[in-house]
C-alpha cells in the first residue's frame, strides 16, 4: 500500500463528506501498519476529525507499546495533542528527566486533571520557560489553592506583563480565585493602551468567554482576528463562541483553520469536543 496516496484518498473522502468510507479506510491503513507509530498516530488524528472517538482511542491506546525511547517524546506530544494525555503519559513515564520530557509530562498530567502532579513537575525543570511557569501556575490554581494562584500569577505578569499567553493565565486564575476585577483591569488596561491590537482584542476576548459573556466575547474575537488572522487565541475563542450558538460546522472550520497554523494545538480538540457536546 502506497501510505501516502492512501492518505490523500481518505483526505479527499473527508473533505466530500464520505466520512463512512473514510473511516474504513482509516482502520485499512492502521491494519497496514501495526508497528508504524506515527502512522497509527495520523490514523487517531484522522478518526478524531470525523468524531469516531471510540476509533480514535482504540488505535492511540495501541500506541504507547509500539513505541522506543528515540520517538517516544514527539509520539507523547501527538497524542497529547489530539486528546489521549493518558496514553502520552504512559510513553512519558518511562523515559527519563530531561527537560524536554518533564515539561511534556507536566502538561500531560495537567490534562488528565491530575494537578497537583503536574505542579510538582514544575520542580524537576532544570531550565524553566514562561511557559512553564505560566501552566504550573494554572495547576497551582485548578488544584483550588486559590490564593498561593493568586500571588503567583501576579508575579509572573510582573515579569511579562505584555505576553499574552501570561495574560490569559492571570486573567483565569484571578477568575477562580474570585478576583474577576483585577483581570477587567489588566483587558481595559490593554485596550486602553491600543483598540485596535490584535493581543489586546484577544485578551479580551478570552476574558469574557471566560466570564459567560459570549456576545462580547466574539465581537472582541472577530476584530482580533480581522487585524491578525493567524491569532490562535482569538481563533479559538471565536470558535468556541460558533459552537456556543450552535453553528458547530463554522467552529469545526476554525479549528481546521488553527491545526493549519499550529499543527497539534490542543485547542483544536477542545473545540472538536464542544462542537460534539453540543450536537
Amino acid at each position: 500500500m502506497d501510505k501516502g496516496k492512501a492518505l490523500k484518498e481518505i483526505q479527499s473522502n473527508i473533505a466530500a463528506g464520505e466520512t463512512a468510507l473514510a473511516s474504513v479506510q482509516i482502520r485499512e491503513l492502521a491494519g497496514r501498519f501495526p508497528d508504524d507509530p506515527f502512522t497509527l498516530l495520523t490514523c487517531s488524528s484522522l478518526l478524531k476529525v470525523i468524531e469516531d472517538e471510540g476509533g480514535a482511542r482504540e488505535i492511540a491506546s495501541s500506541i504507547p507499546g509500539k513505541v522506543g525511547e528515540r520517538d517516544g517524546l514527539e509520539a507523547a506530544k501527538g497524542l497529547r495533542g489530539i486528546g489521549f494525555p493518558a496514553e502520552a503519559e504512559a510513553i512519558l513515564s518511562r523515559l527519563g528527566d530531561s527537560d524536554g520530557v518533564v515539561r511534556e509530562r507536566m502538561r500531560a498530567l495537567y490534562d488528565m486533571r491530575r494537578h497537583e502532579e503536574s505542579a510538582a513537575m514544575y520542580g524537576r525543570l532544570a531550565d524553566p520557560t514562561l511557559d512553564d511557569t505560566a501552566v504550573m501556575v494554572g495547576a497551582v490554581s485548578a488544584n483550588n489553592e486559590h490564593g498561593r494562584a493568586a500571588e503567583l500569577a501576579e508575579a509572573l505578569l510582573a515579569e511579562a506583563p505584555c505576553d499574552l499567553a501570561v495574560q490569559k493565565r492571570y486573567c483565569a486564575v484571578m477568575t477562580a480565585a474570585g478576583r474577576q476585577k483585577d483581570a477587567e483591569r489588566l483587558v481595559k488596561d490593554a485596550l486602553k493602551r491600543d483598540r485596535s491590537s490584535p493581543d489586546a482584542n484577544a485578551l479580551a476576548a478570552y476574558f469574557f468567554w471566560v466570564m459567560g459573556r459570549v456576545t462580547a466575547a466574539a465581537a472582541h474575537a472577530s476584530k482580533a482576528i480581522k487585524g491578525d488572522p493567524h491569532n490562535t487565541t482569538a481563533m479559538e475563542v471565536f470558535a468556541y463562541c460558533l459552537a456556543e450558538k450552535g453553528r458547530a460546522a463554522e467552529a469545526k472550520v476554525v479549528a481546521g483553520a488553527i491545526n493549519e497554523e499550529d499543527p497539534g494545538n490542543p485547542a483544536v480538540v477542545r473545540i472538536l469536543d464542544m462542537c460534539r457536546g453540543a450536537g
